[in-house]
């Protein structure tokens, strides 16, 4: 099953992402992928204001492997989630979306194009933690109508996010099995000769919330990301078992 369409920008490997921006080539890009697009562009820009310290990354796996973030910033000791909602976006599953990005990570947003911010204040009566950013943007036409992925969006505050505590085994379970048995080593916990991920998790759930969410975030900085990223920061990590593969 397809999760994801390898035509929208978002959807490439990292390397792929890099080459249309660079030659600024969005042929064949849809108007939905593209009002969702200018959105995610005006968003790394705001991100990296707010935090210059973070790797920014898009479609990063999350809530158990159920549901995927679109842009996530990820700073030495601190988390961003961001569901974005362009035009022609689908908002059934945004309340969802949102509430497990909480379990997992300390500060989450909604990032929507302006028809959807009834809905976006609906799901903030209910998680007032959760901030808002509402996006203008601008078109031109050219045979039909387009957003203008040069011109970007500009993204208005209309609530800031509250950080909140995380649930540790949620947020433990956004690393792969590699990257869990890379923070035992780095921490010298025991996990024996053929760590299973529960195991790995059961043993670092010992340990402080704060120690935890570093070192997820150590991982996540580091991590070879598959979609779209920045590159990731060197660090010095542990070496895991060639059979520890991702999960």
């Amino acid at each position: 099953m397809t999760l994801l369409k390898p035509s929208e920008p978002w959807a490439m490997t990292a390397d792929q992402a890099a080459q249309r921006e660079m030659g600024r080539d969005y042929s064949g890009v849809g108007r939905a992928a593209q009002a969702e697009l200018v959105l995610r562009n005006a968003l790394e820009t705001f991100l990296r204001g707010r935090r210059s310290d973070a790797r920014i990354c898009h479609e990063m796996v999350m809530g158990e492997g159920k549901v995927r973030a679109d842009v996530v910033a990820v700073a030495p000791d601190h988390i961003i989630a961001c569901e974005v909602k362009g035009q022609f976006d689908d908002t059934s599953r945004l309340l969802h979306q949102v509430c497990m990005y909480q379990l997992c990570v300390p500060e989450v947003w909604m990032v929507v194009a302006t028809g959807h911010v009834g809905d976006a204040r609906l799901i903030r009566h209910l998680l007032p933690s959760v901030g808002l950013l509402v996006g203008s943007k601008s078109v031109r036409e050219r045979g039909e109508l387009r957003y203008d992925l040069d011109d970007g969006a500009e993204l208005l505050i209309e609530a800031e996010a509250v950080p909140r505590p995380v649930v540790p085994d949620m947020m433990l379970r956004m690393c792969w099995a590699a990257e869990l048995l890379s923070i035992c080593r780095r921490l010298r916990l025991d996990v024996g000769t053929k760590p299973t991920r529960a195991k790995m998790v059961a043993k670092l759930l010992n340990l402080d919330t704060s120690t935890l969410q570093r070192e997820v975030c150590t991982e996540l900085r580091s991590r070879d990301a598959l979609w779209r990223a920045d590159p990731p920061y060197c660090t010095v990590r542990a070496a895991a078992s060639p059979d520890a593969r991702p999960s």
